[in-house]
C-alpha cells in the first residue's frame, strides 16, 4: 500500500463524497425551517439555494475529517488482516470503522451524528468504488478533482442568481407595461 497514492484517492473521493453529501442533503432537506405544503417551484428553489449552503458547510469537515478518518480506518483494517489475502473482511471493518468515525458526532448532537454517518457511509461507498476501478491516481488528478465541489457551488449559485434575475426582470417588466 503506498501511502501516497491512498492519500491522492482519499482526496478525490473527499471531493465527490462532499459534493454529492451536499446534493443529497440539498434534496431531501431543502429548508428545515419551512412548512410542509409548499409548490414543486418554492422545493425546487429552495434545493437551489440550499446546495451552495451545505456544501459550504459540510464540505470541510468531510474533506479533513472524513479524509483523515478514513485513511485511519483503511490503514487499521489493513494492519488486523494483513497476513491474510484481501478479502470482505477487511471492506466490512473498514465500512465499520467509518461509520464509528462518524457516530462520534453522537456527543455533539443526535441530527448531526445521523447526518455524519450518511456522509461517512456515501465516502465509504464512493471510496469502495475507486478503489475498486484499481486505477493509480495522480497528484493532479488529486488536485482537480477539488474543482468539482466548486463547480457544484457556481452551478447551484449561479442558477439562484439567473433566476433572481429573471424574476426582477419579469417584475419591471410587469411594472413598465402597467
Amino acid at each position: 500500500m503506498d501511502v501516497i497514492l491512498v492519500f491522492y484517492r482519499k482526496i478525490i473521493v473527499a471531493s465527490l463524497a462532499g459534493s454529492l453529501f451536499a446534493i443529497v442533503l440539498g434534496l431531501f432537506v431543502p429548508d428545515p425551517s419551512a412548512d410542509i405544503g409548499y409548490s414543486i417551484l418554492r422545493y425546487l428553489s429552495t434545493v437551489i439555494i440550499s446546495i451552495p449552503a451545505y456544501l459550504m458547510y459540510s464540505f470541510p469537515v468531510i474533506f479533513l475529517y472524513g479524509g483523515t478518518t478514513s485513511i485511519l480506518s483503511e490503514t487499521l483494517s489493513r494492519f488486523i488482516y494483513r497476513n491474510q489475502e484481501k478479502n470482505a473482511k477487511e471492506v466490512v471493518l473498514s465500512g465499520i470503522l467509518h461509520v464509528s468515525f462518524g457516530l462520534v458526532f453522537l456527543v455533539l448532537n443526535p441530527l448531526i451524528a445521523f447526518l455524519s454517518v450518511i456522509a461517512a457511509v456515501l465516502f465509504f461507498t464512493v471510496d469502495c468504488y475507486l478503489r475498486k476501478r484499481q486505477a493509480t491516481y495522480r497528484w493532479t488528478q488529486a488536485l482537480m478533482s477539488l474543482e468539482i465541489p466548486l463547480a457544484v457551488w457556481i452551478l447551484f449559485s449561479g442558477t439562484d442568481y439567473l433566476i433572481g434575475l429573471f424574476q426582477s426582470l419579469i417584475t419591471l417588466l410587469q411594472h413598465t407595461i402597467n
